[in-house]
């Protein structure tokens, strides 16, 4: 089996689209969302309804968090803020009831799902370091824990009585003596300095996770989010994946 665990499409059509594509010719047998289908870009409600269409498990991410409100616009930056009521405004009723049927964790098979951190996930805190990292072992059960909401993807590899250590790889094959924390990037605003969309596989008989990136139709999301009125700080940002 084939399985893809994807995060942060952020409203960008364009950037998912291009995934759906490769979802499909790369034969994927299930697929996971790891949170904020809204935020930032200018197509929230086809990104939740897609979403919701294709993935076994979703969870629930700050920004689709605040537009239900159960966060607060005050917790965002000003350029967050201004993307945030664009999208409440932007969205249809009955998608943010299906936001609001996102759960804050989920569990599948060795993997644990969730946005932001498995210590304290409402509190939508980063795991920006190997010391955060090492800390976040302790909070979760399950062999590999999968993050998204830095945008930024890594894989932290931990073995019994050892210090956690980065990975810089794009591919591995999972240690059973090991566990994971992987943070599996963004598909709509990515900030590692590419602009293409991320997202990972997992081949459960090969035991392999491979990081993909594709290229989308970046302009062309750049186009619509200028004529949403949303900043241009957030509209040019996607040409240079910061």
């Amino acid at each position: 089996m084939r399985v893809g665990f994807f995060s942060d499409v952020h409203g960008n059509w364009e950037a998912l689209a291009a995934c759906l594509k490769d979802f499909e010719s790369s034969g994927l047998n299930k697929l996971f969302f790891l949170g904020d289908a809204v935020g930032y870009g200018a197509d929230p409600d086809l990104v939740v309804e897609k979403v919701v269409e294709i993935c076994d498990l979703k969870v629930l991410g700050n920004h689709d968090a605040a537009v239900i409100g159960l966060l607060s616009p005050d917790y965002f930056n000003q350029y967050a803020r201004a993307s945030f009521f664009f999208t409440r405004e932007a969205m249809k009723p009955e998608n943010l009831n299906k936001l609001k049927e996102f759960p804050i964790t989920e569990i599948w098979d060795k993997f644990t799902l969730v946005h932001a951190l498995p210590k304290d996930p409402e509190s939508w805190g980063y795991i920006s370091t190997l010391r955060e990292a090492e800390e976040n072992f302790a909070y979760f059960e399950t062999q590999i824990c999968l993050i998204g909401h830095s945008h930024r993807p890594f894989i932290v590899e931990k073995k019994e009585g050892e210090s956690a250590v980065l990975l810089t790889t794009e591919r591995i094959k999972i240690d059973p003596n090991c566990r994971y924390i992987i943070n599996v990037g963004s598909v709509g605003q990515p900030r590692d300095g590419i602009p293409d969309a991320c997202y990972v596989t997992y081949d459960n008989e090969s035991a392999e996770i491979y990081f993909k990136r594709l290229k989308y139709d970046i302009k062309a999301a750049q186009e619509k989010m200028k004529k949403a009125q949303i900043p241009g700080y957030l509209v040019e940002r996607l040409s240079v994946g910061r």
